[in-house]
């Protein structure tokens, strides 16, 4: 496990610190307000890396695109949704989006362990 060696200072209204105070009430999962806003940062970051896929397996895209899929659903375009997304994805599959798109990530990922290994090295000196 990775030291926690850095504080933070964060601003937070009274309202968000109780919705916080309120789920750990409700959350066994966390022990303290410091675990609890680690996770959920590194969370964040990590769906916004990641991409349209929720952890549910539920499909997240930018409003505008659902909005505009919807459209098409209630034009007729779609029978749904889901099916909308369904032909979507299996044309990216068609078109070698996909193995691009993975590709991508990890020549991101690469890049983001370099640079973490090239901290590593300066931290030692």
């Amino acid at each position: 496990m990775k030291e926690k060696n850095e504080k933070l200072t964060l601003r937070i209204s009274d309202d968000e610190l109780e919705e916080i105070d309120n789920f750990l009430s409700t959350n066994v999962n966390f022990t303290n307000r410091s675990e609890f806003i680690r996770f959920a940062t590194m969370e964040y970051i990590t769906n916004q890396r990641i991409g349209i896929i929720t952890k549910n397996n539920s499909v997240h895209t930018e409003p505008i695109i659902e909005k505009t899929l919807s459209k098409a659903v209630n034009s007729g375009y779609f029978k749904s949704l889901e099916s909308a997304y369904e032909e979507i994805i299996n044309e990216a599959w068609r078109k070698n989006l996909i193995s691009l798109l993975i590709n991508m990530r990890i020549k991101e990922m690469e890049k983001i362990q370099k640079t973490m290994g090239n901290e590593v090295k300066y931290d030692k000196i």
